[in-house]
């Protein structure tokens, strides 16, 4: 069985409790998105009964492998959003993406979670022309959703992040985006 490296210094778990009989939400999945709905159900609705059902444990699969990031970075363009479902709903959802990660702030902080978050960003190195040529061209994708990715020259990037030049893999710049944190 694969467990999350967190749980290797804690007590075992105890036996699960039967299932209810019923529930007014079931929710399938103890992952992030399973959780996090079960949380902002209850939050609005504390008198409902919800039940979270997971054939594994909690946090099994991509959630338990998580490195601990919170991150709007979605591997879908809003131009190809936009081609599939409309420029508005594009908009929408990667406004969504953004709000989350300062909505996971906002609430570690109401609830008294520790969890470390810091939003600082992320940086994506240019090391070769390809790279920065395709990093400019997301940065201005990125601007016409409103995203606020933006374009590092080289000290900038240099000043920002501790990296060095290698041979055949020089420093040309980097993108910066703010729509990242750390828990």
């Amino acid at each position: 069985m694969v467990h999350p490296l967190w749980w290797d210094d804690a007590a075992p778990s105890p036996t699960p409790p039967e299932l209810p009989a019923r529930a007014d939400v079931a929710v399938v999945g103890g992952g992030y998105t399973g959780l996090w709905t079960a949380y902002h159900l209850l939050r609005e609705q504390p008198g409902i009964e919800v039940v979270v059902l997971e054939a594994e444990h909690v946090g099994f699969g991509a959630s338990g492998r998580n490195g601990g990031w919170v991150s709007a970075l979605f591997p879908v363009s809003g131009d190809a959003l936009a081609a599939r479902h409309g420029a508005p709903a594009a908009h929408a959802m990667l406004a969504a993406l953004r709000e989350s990660v300062e909505e996971i702030g906002r609430t570690t902080a109401d609830e008294g979670v520790d969890a470390g978050y810091v939003r600082g960003g992320t940086l994506v190195l240019a090391r070769g022309r390809a790279q920065e040529a395709r990093a400019r061209s997301e940065v201005a994708a990125d601007a016409r959703w409103g995203g606020g990715t933006r374009w590092l020259e080289r000290d900038e990037a240099l000043e920002r992040l501790a990296a060095a030049d290698r041979p055949g893999r020089t420093v040309l710049g980097a993108t910066a985006s703010p729509h990242c944190a750390r828990v």
